[in-house]
């Protein structure tokens, strides 16, 4: 007799919560798991300049014109602290992590042919200063970043140094981060890029701030505009 499709996904639930016995396992697997796509499709913006390339536009803008230090940006930030402590150990078990005074890498793909043929990953330490975090901290994150956007995602595929991809590399932290610190990491992670493109693909400085008017888990969303066949249409 042929199994319905729904059965058999209630059969691996059953079996994957033998072998998962605890919360801890859960997550852990869950974190490392190849995250599939990385935007609900009816919020999904085309490429154009009224899709993606707008939507980087208002982004990079507003992180342009943002303060350089918001206090009620602070909490959001620390979050983001204990959160890349605890992923820095479990990544570091998976590959091997060497940190460099120098940006070691042109292109992802260069950090994936490391990994493959070294077992090791480098991680830039300059260019790392920052008013929450100390230099330790930025570069642990950097190194989170690297392996769980730019090696893992996508079925291992990985992201690359684009502006699609570290959109998708966002949406694979929003799975694993803890929800206060989501609005810091929109700042540090679509902010940054985004405004790096607006800057005339020259990085901005570093900031401590909020940008409210975008949804931090709906990317594509902007307060004043709708979507409309992936576009995106002012009020």
């Amino acid at each position: 007799m042929r199994l319905l499709e729904s059965q058999i996904r209630s059969i691996i639930r059953q079996e994957l919560k033998l072998v998962l016995e605890d919360k801890k396992s859960f997550l852990a697997a869950l974190i490392f798991e190849n995250w599939r796509g990385f935007l609900n499709e009816s919020l999904m913006l085309k490429p154009g300049k009224n899709g993606w390339e707008l939507y980087a536009q208002l982004v990079g803008e507003a992180y342009l014109a943002a303060p350089k230090f918001e206090e009620r940006a602070i909490p959001h930030f620390q979050a983001m602290i204990p959160f890349t402590e605890k992923m820095f150990k479990r990544i570091s078990g998976k590959v091997g992590i060497e940190m460099v005074p120098y940006h070691p890498y042109e292109s992802a793909e260069e950090i994936r042919q490391d990994i493959k043929k070294s077992k090791r990953m480098k991680v830039s330490t300059i260019d790392a200063e920052h008013d929450i975090f100390d230099v330790d901290t930025n570069a642990k994150f950097r190194a989170i970043h690297d392996y769980l956007s730019h090696v893992t995602a996508l079925k291992s595929k990985g992201t690359e140094f684009t502006l699609q991809g570290e959109l998708q590399a966002y949406n694979v932290h929003l799975k694993t981060a803890p929800p206060k610190a989501v609005p810091a990491l929109f700042t540090e992670i679509v902010g940054q890029v985004c405004a790096y493109y607006a800057n005339g693909n020259k990085f901005a400085e570093q900031k401590i701030c909020l940008l409210d008017q975008f949804d931090y888990k709906n990317i594509g969303v902007v307060k004043g505009y709708k979507i409309v066949n992936k576009e995106l249409v002012k009020l």
